[in-house]
């Protein structure tokens, strides 16, 4: 199984103009969607770690983003 952007579809290892690769390493936080590095929305989320800055931090895809965190 190969893992794909769920925002743009690319592929985990597929070459972009530059001679970059893509990198699938998030999922959304609410949906579970895989996310690219350029797709992936960071928020931070108090909740999670009241008391820590480093450990709030949460992937999003944009729809959740703006359902969940407007």
């Amino acid at each position: 199984m190969q893992w794909e952007c769920a925002e743009c579809g690319a592929a985990e290892g597929q070459l972009l103009d530059g001679g970059t690769r893509v990198a699938i390493d998030a999922v959304c936080h609410h949906c579970g969607k895989p996310l690219c590095q350029k797709h992936r929305i960071v928020i931070d989320d108090p909740a999670l770690a009241p008391t820590l800055t480093s450990a709030r931090a949460v992937y999003h895809c944009a729809a959740c983003k703006k359902q969940f965190h407007g």
